[in-house]
């Protein structure tokens, strides 16, 4: 998949991020002996920045309302509509 644009500013920012979200020293920080409603606080700092990564993504991977099409790209031409998908009936 090929991104353009702001999708492939968001994909860089995003993988970035969450780099250094998950590097030893930012994640020592968190890896204390204290617990949140008897959870270590590492764990939940782990999970939360994996749930996140995850749910970011997933919306960096949306499709626009306009690029909702069958074709690649570069298999349109410039100047013509894409042809209607065929549906085979049986």
């Amino acid at each position: 998949m090929i991104r353009t644009g702001r999708k492939k500013e968001w994909s860089i920012l995003l993988f970035v991020v969450f780099l250094i979200a998950l590097l030893p020293p930012v994640i020592m920080i968190f890896d204390t002996p204290r617990r949140l409603l008897g959870i270590p606080i590492i764990f939940l700092y782990l999970f939360t920045v994996w749930g996140a990564a995850i749910a970011l993504t997933a919306l960096g991977a949306k499709r626009g309302k306009g690029r909702e099409t069958d074709t690649p790209l570069s298999e349109q031409v410039a100047g013509e509509p894409s042809p209607p998908p065929i549906h085979e009936t049986r």
